[in-house]
C-alpha cells in the first residue's frame, strides 16, 4: 500500500506526554469544509505560564500536511494536561451552531491534587477557544488499578450529541464504596451550563474489573451506535464492543459486550478507539484501534475492521510501524483512525523518539482505496 507519513510533533528529552492523539474529520458540507483537526496531551516538561495547553493542529489536504492552528489554555490557570477530545457539532446546540467545535479534557494542577473535566468551544474552526463549562470534578490524578486502590480520579471524556442533548461519558473511580474499581459514568446537558446527575452506564461490581476509555461512534446508517471500552485487570487489557439502539441506552452496565477478536485470532489490547465510514452500499465499515494487539501471545500493531456492524472482524496492519508494549511503552496510546473527505484512512498516533526523547506525533494517510490496499496487504 502507498502511505504518506508526516511527523506533526517531534518529542524532546525531558518532555512527557504526546499521547492520546485525537483526530477528527469535519463535515465536508459544513463550515469547516472537511478540515482535519488534531490534538493530544502534552502535560510535563512544558514551560508555559498557566501550565500546559492542548495543541490544535489543522490539515486542509486530507491529513498530508499540518500546521499549528490554535491551542486551548486552561481557564483556571492550572494546566490542561490529560486526554483531550475534539468534537464537531452535527447540529445546532445550546447557543452554538452546527459546525462549531467542542474540546473536552482534564484540567489538573501541577501537584496533581484534582481532576476536573472541562469543555471549551470554538466558532472559528479551532483557531480560538472559549471556556464553557465544568462537567465534573474528581480526586487527585493518581493512577492505581490495584484491587486495594482508594483513588477517586475521573478521566477520559467522550462527547456525543443526541436529539439536542450533549452526553459526556467518562471513566470514574468514585464508585469503590459500591464495590466497583472504576466505572463509566455519564452526565448530560442541554445548555452547556447545567448538568444532570451522573449515572453509571458501564460498571462491574467487583474489585478487579476496571472498565475505562469509553469511545462512541455517531449514528451508523441503520441508526444504531457502537462504543468500545477497555478492561484493565487482565494482563492483556481486552477491548469490548457495546451496542446502543439510539446512542442513549447502552444496556446493562455489567454487560461488557463482545470482546474484540478477529477471525484470524487477533485481539485488541488497551486504550481503544473506533470510527466508521460508508461502505458504498448503504452500510458502514467499522475500524477499531487500540494501543496494540495480541497475536499468538505476541504484541503486534493491528487494527480490526468490520463490514457487518461489528458482528465479525478482520485484522490488518496499521501503517505507522512502532514497537507496541502493553506495560513498557506508551507508543500508540489511545491512537485515532478516521477517514478524510476522499475516503482515505488517516491514522494519528504516537511513536517513541530516539534515545531519551519523548514521543513523536505521527500522522499517516493510506492513499486511495484503503480497503483494497489493506485486503491486498493481508492476502499477501
Amino acid at each position: 500500500m502507498k502511505v504518506t507519513t508526516s511527523t506533526v510533533h517531534r518529542g524532546v528529552v525531558g518532555e512527557a506526554g504526546s499521547m492520546y492523539t485525537r483526530v477528527i474529520v469535519c463535515d465536508p458540507d459544513g463550515p469547516n469544509e472537511g478540515a482535519l483537526l488534531l490534538t493530544w496531551e502534552l502535560r510535563l516538561g512544558v514551560d508555559r505560564p498557566g501550565g500546559p495547553a492542548f495543541p490544535v493542529f489543522r490539515s486542509d489536504d486530507g491529513g498530508r500536511t499540518w500546521r499549528k492552528f490554535g491551542e486551548v489554555a486552561d481557564h483556571f490557570g492550572r494546566g490542561n494536561r490529560y486526554q483531550p477530545v475534539i468534537y464537531e457539532l452535527p447540529a445546532d446546540f445550546a447557543h452554538l451552531h452546527r459546525g462549531d467545535l467542542l474540546l473536552a479534557g482534564s484540567s489538573i494542577p501541577a501537584d496533581g491534587s484534582s481532576t476536573t473535566l472541562v469543555i471549551y468551544s470554538s466558532t472559528d474552526g479551532g483557531a480560538s477557544w472559549s471556556f464553557q463549562t465544568v462537567i465534573d470534578q474528581g480526586g487527585p490524578a493518581v493512577y492505581d488499578p490495584s484491587r486495594t486502590s482508594t483513588t477517586t480520579a475521573i478521566w477520559e471524556p467522550d462527547l456525543l450529541l443526541v436529539d439536542g442533548v450533549l452526553y459526556c461519558a467518562y471513566a470514574d473511580e468514585r464508585e469503590k464504596p459500591k464495590g466497583m474499581l472504576q466505572v463509566i459514568s455519564r452526565r448530560s446537558t442541554t445548555d452547556l451550563r447545567n448538568w444532570s446527575d451522573k449515572e453509571v452506564i458501564v460498571g462491574v461490581p467487583n474489585r478487579w474489573t476496571r472498565p475505562g476509555m469509553f469511545v462512541a461512534t455517531g449514528p451508523l446508517p441503520d441508526g444504531t451506535y457502537r462504543a468500545v471500552v477497555e478492561v484493565v485487570g487482565p494482563y492483556e487489557v481486552p477491548i469490548y464492543l457495546r451496542t446502543s439502539p439510539d446512542g442513549v441506552h447502552w444496556g446493562e452496565p455489567a454487560d461488557l459486550g463482545l470482546q474484540l477478536t478477529s477471525v484470524e485470532g487477533v485481539q485488541l489490547s488497551g486504550t481503544p478507539n473506533i470510527a466508521w465510514c460508508p461502505d458504498g452500499q448503504g452500510g458502514a465499515t467499522l475500524v477499531a484501534t487500540a494501543r496494540h494487539s495480541w497475536l499468538d501471545g505476541h504484541e503486534a500493531n493491528h487494527a480490526l475492521l468490520s463490514d457487518d456492524l461489528g458482528a465479525t472482524w478482520h485484522a490488518f496492519e496499521l501503517p505507522v510501524a512502532a514497537k507496541r508494549k502493553v506495560h513498557a511503552d506508551a507508543s500508540g496510546y489511545s491512537q485515532s483512525v478516521r477517514f478524510n473527505a476522499a475516503g482515505e484512512l488517516v491514522q494519528a498516533t504516537s511513536v517513541r523518539g530516539d534515545g531519551d526523547a519523548s514521543h513523536d506525533v505521527v500522522v499517516a494517510v493510506i492513499e486511495g482505496d484503503w480497503r483494497q490496499a489493506v485486503r491486498m496487504e493481508t492476502a499477501g
